[in-house]
């Protein structure tokens, strides 16, 4: 994938020919003050199934120990005094 950097006034200036550029597959970096604030990339048309499985399996277990307090039998009487603390 081609990549182009431009400056924010000339990313504002000319940004149909950027989309144009894009939708022929080249990434368009845009700087302001000299620093890269956005980028502007062709959509992707499918699912990365296989990152998305692997994603998954990295956070197993994480999500489940976060919220565990909801799912526990005396979660209601944990959500009516977990206020009343402060």
């Amino acid at each position: 994938m081609a990549t182009l950097k431009v400056s924010a006034t000339k990313a504002r200036n000319n940004f149909f020919e950027l989309l144009n550029l894009v939708s022929g597959g080249t990434k368009v970096i845009v700087e302001k003050d000299a620093k890269e604030i956005a980028v502007i990339m062709p959509k992707e048309t499918g699912t990365d199934l296989v990152g998305l499985k692997k994603a998954m399996a990295d956070l197993h277990g994480a999500i489940p120990s976060f919220i565990s307090p909801l799912r526990n039998s005396g979660s209601k009487k944990f959500l009516g005094e977990w206020d009343k603390k402060s």
